[in-house]
């Protein structure tokens, strides 16, 4: 088989097993998403269907009847509906020659509906909401001018309420919240462009607030529900209509439709409803046909209904248009009578000249080098055998084989001890790995249920195919997987466990340096996923590993996500972690850095209150409730100002006001360096109080080492305490040896003070050096100055008659004077 062109490179010689290789096709989903398959020539549509919708969700559809596939060309509109015994190579050969491959979107569809909707949800509740994001895409992307405003909003609020089903009932009350999902989500996500476009912003905010309280307390279902029936009334999503003509020759114009409650019906242009023309239940055969005339060629459908004895023939405007006809009757035939086999009869769809000149087109093809049949290239290569199944990849990479391939391990290199843990899917255990050179390393051991189904299993192993991609000394590394049943996640061993029990078991010992050295180390690991464009959801103290008393790293990422700038990750059902997630993870289930930062702040609190979980005694429901009104949690004991300032900044209601992590990580060195600077100030002052203890306890006759000599300044001292100085040096005797007299302090608030304090002891005879008691509260008082002092403050603080210090009773700016 030659490779589709523009895709893969020389073709290999005939018979090469090279030949084989897979061509690729992206899915389309209606929420965005698409899954990429790998394919052979020889696989059918069916073939597809089946292997993307078993990648919906775990267990087998049992309405997978029900989807069906649609080629659809953006850039002039045009759409084909493929019918599922057509080959990728019927396919290929057929649409690739009116427009490149890179140019077709391929989307899967639920297009044969069932008549009861009830019925579809309780059977197979994937395609039901599968269903559902259809119609409302759908919608949404539709022309929507002739739509009432009032039903619109109805619509909107039914959806908001379904998407974010766990925002309290009363959360768009709040402006700010209104504010946030206009601004960050966007109300076109809920609303047709037109309506968006026809509406001044403030009616159409306050028509929301209206129209939201009427269905705030409805259940997700009901929503569903709801917006089916209010969407009916106004669009019939549940039908599919065509212009053509009844008969082949004197024909009559009408408009057929199509639908589950319908069948085959028709309406002219003056009927006001439907007229039923068959059961789908009654056909028997279908078939499409081209005329053989070059000026005048018509497509026809032509119908063999069971207890008539003519066909019924149905005129299209085009053979397109005839296939998509005939392929939705087919589809609903199988659908009601539970039948895996077409109807339509396929092979005699073209006249002869036709066949002919599509037989030549492929002939000049296998002349330049192109694709033949299916049957030819089978001849060449061998077995078609392998190119009958496909492989899917999934949008976020296949997580079992490629992703983890360089780090398979050979089970025997791993040696299972204890259980130190559990997880999600399994038991966690302490265990070794021998490396290169018999070198025995201890690890961490995850694993998963040996009962695992495929999609739990590669859900497993998510968390290694994002580990592999970091490298950082504070986040815990891969060693490698087991990916055989029982599949094994193999780690670094984090010898002192999870912080959150570290922190309660050592918190006698554990200082305040410490505790910021946890959150500045936890800043630099988050700092780094930011610049990786990651976002972790679930940062907490329990998913934080202590490796050694001074150093912590951060693991459990099951739930990381990838996300683009501006983009955010929006989470799908699941538990998750209400009391450490931010307000707008809670009310719209957004995740970006933002609520990241909100988290990492939870966190350094619980590390600041060693290992107490937030919000304790408050019930989830309630959390949001408290979060909206202002509350935050409460500043910890010993917790810096600066910090508690950090954390608020962390909780800004606003995503936007919050810092990034890089700006965290240096406020949090600022902080932890200015505490370290506080504790060797601290351990200076003690060290000094010990030997000054030490040496009036030991009992030795050596003194202890003088205080130096002090001289007065500004020529303050009085006259005794300088011949008293005087005296002491011209005596002879060293100053070191002299008897070292009291040291004394006046106080004052500036220069003017202090000489005025002075003169007035002088003129009272004082000297300051009688200053011998300590300063206290109880022999300090406020003196006013006379008025005729211009240069002095109106008070200041002076000490009582001798022999007390003066000082001030609280700290100011003051000039010292010494005797």
């Amino acid at each position: 088989m030659n490779p589709p062109e523009g895709r893969c490179g020389t073709p290999p010689a005939t018979g090469s097993p090279d030949r084989l290789d897979k061509a690729t096709l992206k899915v389309h989903l209606p929420n965005g998403g698409f899954n990429v398959v790998k394919f052979g020539d020889a696989i059918d549509v069916k073939g597809i269907i089946t292997l993307v919708t078993s990648r919906l969700a775990t267990g087998q559809r049992a309405y997978q009847h029900l989807y069906a596939m649609r080629l659809h060309h953006p850039p002039t509109g045009e759409v084909y509906w493929l019918h599922q015994d057509t080959t990728m190579y019927q396919v290929q050969e057929k649409y690739e020659r009116k427009h490149p491959h890179s140019e077709w979107r391929y989307e899967l569809r639920v297009r044969y509906l069932p008549q009861n909707l009830t019925d579809l949800y309780e059977k197979d509740r994937v395609t039901f909401y599968y269903y559902y994001d259809q119609v409302r895409n759908d919608y949404l992307c539709a022309d929507h001018a002739a739509l009432d405003q009032d039903v619109a909003v109805q619509l909107c609020c039914l959806e908001i309420r379904y998407f974010f089903k766990d925002m309290p009932q009363i959360a768009l009350d709040k402006k700010s919240n209104l504010e946030y999902l206009e601004r960050e989500i966007g109300l076109h996500k809920f609303l047709p462009r037109a309506v968006l476009d026809g509406m001044k912003p403030k009616a159409l905010r306050k028509l929301i607030q209206q129209h939201f309280k009427k269905v705030a307390a409805l259940s997700e279902l009901e929503c569903m529900f709801k917006f089916f029936e209010l969407l009916r009334a106004h669009y019939r999503f549940d039908q599919e209509r065509f212009r053509c003509d009844l008969g082949s020759g004197w024909s009559i114009p009408v408009e057929l439709v199509i639908g589950p409650d319908l069948g085959i019906s028709y309406m002219t242009h003056r009927a006001t409803s439907p007229t039923r023309m068959a059961e789908f239940d009654r056909i028997q055969a279908i078939q499409t046909l081209v005329s053989d005339c070059e000026v005048h060629r018509k497509a026809m459908v032509q119908l063999r209904v069971a207890g008539t004895t003519e066909t019924l023939t149905i005129t299209c405007p085009s053979l397109e248009v005839a296939e998509s006809l005939a392929d939705l009757i087919d589809g609903y035939c199988r659908l009601v009578t539970q039948s895996t086999t077409s109807l339509w009869n396929r092979k005699d769809a073209h006249p002869p000249k036709y066949r002919q000149q599509q037989q030549h087109g492929v002939g000049s093809r296998q002349a330049s080098g192109g694709s033949g049949s299916p049957e030819t290239t089978a001849a060449q290569t061998g077995t078609m055998l392998s190119e009958d199944y496909a492989e899917i990849v999934d949008e976020e990479g296949d997580y079992s084989t490629p992703a983890t391939r360089d780090y398979e391990l050979v089970r025997n290199q791993v040696e299972l001890a204890e259980i130190i843990g559990e997880g999600q899917f399994g038991d966690v255990h302490k265990g070794t790995f021998k490396g290169r050179d018999n070198q025995v390393i201890p690890v961490a051991v995850k694993t998963c249920k040996a009962d695992a189904d495929l999609a739990t299993a590669e859900k497993f192993l998510e968390e290694a195919y994002i580990m592999q991609q970091f490298d950082h000394p504070h986040i815990i590394k891969l060693i490698g997987v087991c990916s055989e049943s029982p599949i094994w996640i193999v780690m670094e061993l984090a010898r002192l466990g999870e912080m959150r029990a570290y922190l309660q078991s050592n918190k006698h010992r554990l200082d305040l340096a410490t505790l910021l050295q946890y959150t500045f180390q936890l800043s630099t690991a988050l700092s780094y996923l930011e610049s990786k464009k990651f976002v972790h959801r679930d940062i907490a103290a329990r998913n934080v590993l202590v490796s050694a008393h001074n150093c912590v790293k951060l693991a459990d990422f099951g739930l990381s996500r990838w996300v683009e700038d501006q983009s955010y990750y929006k989470a799908s059902k699941g538990k998750l972690p209400i009391k450490w997630m931010s307000p707008e993870s809670i009310n719209f289930r957004r995740f970006t850095t933002a609520s990241d930062v909100w988290m990492f702040g939870v966190c350094m609190w619980e590390i600041l209150m060693l290992g107490v979980k937030p919000f304790r005694g408050v019930k989830n429901n309630d959390v949001i409730g408290k979060i909206e009104s202002g509350e935050r949690l409460a500043l910890p004991q010993n917790c810096p100002p600066r910090l508690y300032s950090l954390m608020s900044q962390c909780w800004a209601y606003e995503p936007s006001k919050r810092p990034s992590f890089k700006e965290i990580r240096e406020v949090l060195n600022e902080i932890l360096m200015e505490e370290r600077h506080q504790q060797q100030e601290t351990m200076r002052r003690e060290n000094r109080r010990v030997q000054a203890m030490s040496w009036g306890s030991t009992g030795s006759d050596d003194p202890p080492p003088p205080k130096p000599a002090r001289f007065p300044i500004f020529g303050a001292a009085d006259s005794t305490s300088l011949a008293s100085l005087t005296g002491t040096l011209s005596g002879g005797g060293s100053i070191n040896n002299a008897t070292p007299a009291p040291t004394t302090y006046i106080v004052a608030q500036n220069p003017e003070v202090l000489v005025q304090l002075l003169r007035e002891n002088e003129s009272r005879g004082i000297s300051p050096s009688v200053y011998t008691t300590p300063a206290s509260a109880f022999n300090t008082l406020a003196v006013d100055f006379e008025k005729n002092i211009s240069a002095s403050p109106p008070s200041a603080t002076v000490a009582t008659p001798a022999p007390l210090t003066s000082a001030p009773s609280q700290p100011s700016p003051a000039v010292t004077a010494t005797p």
